[in-house]
């Protein structure tokens, strides 16, 4: 110990001797139980979610969303001629469009769809997946942030009935001129 005497010169602090039995229990209860500091905590990013894109048809040219509940991938035939009569009577071509198929979608589904798809018109057609017209009422424009959305009764009951092809028009009217 006498030759580590000059060591008092170059360590001020007081130093200690421990066995080797406490210091592998001091390692352990810190591994088990870290010490708090006092850095801020950085708070990680979640997993991206990865949703399954909704079938469309049309390349949304006017921002507008069309959403349907079809067995076919997009729109039974009949349902889409009639449903692109109906848009050119707003001056809509079938590319100004983005027909959305939204059987048994999900409500990821479809924020993400509205999410990445610019829109200022949103038309459901009684898919019941807008939260927001799931209680609006039929042909009732509703606004909210600058986007326009109606909701209608399904396109095969329009196609057969001139009460609600009045009422559609209508409202489509107030909504595109």
């Amino acid at each position: 110990m006498a030759e580590q005497h000059f060591l008092s010169h170059f360590i001020e602090e007081p130093i200690y001797l421990i066995k080797e039995e406490q210091v592998a229990e001091a390692v352990e209860s810190t591994i088990e139980a870290p010490e708090p500091t006092n850095e801020p905590t950085v708070a990680e990013e979640p997993d991206p979610v990865y949703v399954k894109p909704l079938p469309t048809a049309g390349d949304n040219l006017k921002h507008c969303i069309v959403l349907v509940s079809s067995e076919d991938e997009v729109l039974e035939e009949v349902s889409k001629a009639f449903l692109l009569k109906i848009m050119a009577a707003v001056k809509r071509q079938a590319g100004d469009i983005l027909i959305t198929n939204c059987k048994d979608a999900s409500e990821d589904q479809i924020e993400a769809l509205l999410a990445n798809n610019n829109h200022r018109h949103l038309l459901d057609f009684n898919t019941g997946a807008v939260s927001h017209l799931k209680n609006a009422a039929p042909y009732a424009i509703q606004q909210e942030r600058g986007i326009f959305m109606l909701k209608a009764d399904r396109l095969d009951q329009i196609e057969q009935n001139v009460d609600m092809k009045k009422a559609l028009w209508k409202a489509l009217q107030e909504m595109f001129l």
